[in-house]
């Protein structure tokens, strides 16, 4: 029986097993900064070539500030743990079922992946 965008039920299952198995590590930082009861991290990065081709540098720093939960699920990413046990270790801390922790950590690191902060890393 095919999903929607054309992917069974099977496909789906691989992919989302593949997702949990990855190991995400935090990526080199700038400079942290804890505040107010928030964790800021700065992080440089490449401008995209238009901007610097408009006169902007060819990088710059930006500066992500995290909750309580953010942070820590960002300070969980270690490379040594996968997505799987940063998922049930945050539905232990606090006190939520594990599909509502997989929803919320798998949703908060594609935020850190995009914003350059965590990179993952597929071990066979």
């Amino acid at each position: 029986m095919a999903g929607r965008r054309g992917q069974s039920v099977e496909e789906k299952k691989a992919m989302r097993r593949t997702a949990l198995s990855g190991h995400p590590h935090c990526l080199p930082a700038v400079r942290k900064e804890e505040k107010d009861g928030k964790l800021y991290v700065t992080v440089k990065y490449m401008r995209p070539r238009w901007q610097r081709l408009m006169g902007g540098a060819e990088t710059c720093e930006r500066t992500f500030g995290m909750d309580a939960y953010g942070r820590r699920v960002y300070e969980l990413c270690d490379g040594r743990q996968t997505v799987e046990s940063i998922v049930q270790r945050f539905a232990t801390a606090v006190r939520v079922s594990l599909p509502e922790s997989e929803m919320a950590v798998t949703k908060f690191m594609r935020t850190l992946l995009t914003k350059g902060l965590i990179a993952m890393e597929m071990k066979s």
